[in-house]
């Protein structure tokens, strides 16, 4: 384990304990929560080494990685990926209608894939190897291991990141990547959860989308907006991401001993709630989505 000495977004050598969460997806270890008390930012520490990171992901239950049909929350995940991709799709054409794309974070490629389909040039960066061989295999990608490896500079007229920035180890150095992997006024899209939510609240030390270890960074929305304006970008629009608060609300429910069918019950009630909150009271959604563009010179 390392022990931070410093915030990750504003570098304080002050925060405090705020709670205890536990790997309920695969180790039921405990990993301790801290809050900045300069800036408020919330992360995970102590934390694994980055080279015991990888045992963590270790599963065939990683449902990112994974093409699996078989039980009922593998076959929600997959529907909610189809519907999803085409959604993400549309978000990208409106704002840049072409172009090379690089997808941190990619899974097995079928984001990249249907991007292709529609004209755009594609390549993508996945850490765990069993993902980057699909994705490779089943969809013809060029994908590489890591951001290190992406070799072309101010390249890229879109990067996305979809649900990855809250594993990245080092926030300031990828944002700093990030800039220099972008063509001028290239767009820069990340969705990560959302701890201000309802849900989140609701469910307390429960919420799936804690994930410990593997989520190191838990986000507000204005961490986001922070790290944008420190790193050269300006922000376009932030927007809700609905369909997440079912998929998160489900995992918690299996989390606190239900099964599939009471499960997929409460987080119909617990999610339609959740986005309801975020509408009529202007709290955000499970999951938040970031637009932005690098900035001039």
């Amino acid at each position: 384990m390392e022990s931070l000495a410093h915030c990750p977004l504003c570098r304080s050598e002050r925060f405090a304990t705020n709670s205890t969460a536990h790997d309920h997806f695969l180790t039921q270890e405990a990993f301790t929560l801290s809050d900045c008390e300069g800036c408020g930012f919330r992360f995970t520490n102590p934390r694994p080494q980055q080279s015991e990171l990888e045992r963590y992901y270790q599963s065939a239950s990683y449902i990112s990685h994974s093409d699996r049909n078989e039980g009922l929350q593998d076959r929600l995940y997959q529907l909610a990926r189809r519907w999803a991709v085409a959604s993400k799709y549309r978000l990208i054409h409106r704002y840049q209608p072409q172009g090379r794309v690089l997808d941190i974070g990619c899974g097995t490629g079928h984001f990249l894939a249907h991007l292709m389909g529609k004209g755009y040039l594609v390549e993508g960066v996945e850490p765990d190897l069993k993902a980057r061989e699909k994705a490779i295999a089943n969809h013809s990608i060029s994908v590489m291991p890591s951001i290190s490896n992406v070799k072309l500079f101010e390249h890229y007229q879109v990067v996305t990141m979809w649900h990855v920035l809250e594993h990245i180890p080092d926030l300031r150095a990828t944002f700093k990547q990030l800039f220099a992997l972008l063509a001028d006024r290239g767009l820069l899209v990340i969705a990560v959860p959302d701890r201000e939510s309802w849900d989140a609240g609701h469910y307390g030390p429960e919420w799936a989308a804690w994930d410990v270890p593997r989520h190191l960074s838990h986000f507000r929305r204005k961490d986001i907006h922070c790290l944008l304006e420190q790193h050269g970008f300006e922000l376009i629009a932030t927007k809700p991401m609905w369909l997440d608060a079912y998929y998160i609300s489900l995992l918690s429910e299996r989390y606190r001993g239900y099964g599939s069918i009471i499960a997929m019950i409460k987080s119909l009630f617990i999610g339609t709630w959740s986005n309801l909150r975020s509408v009529l009271g202007g709290r955000p959604t499970s999951s938040s989505l970031f637009i932005a563009r690098k900035a001039e010179p």
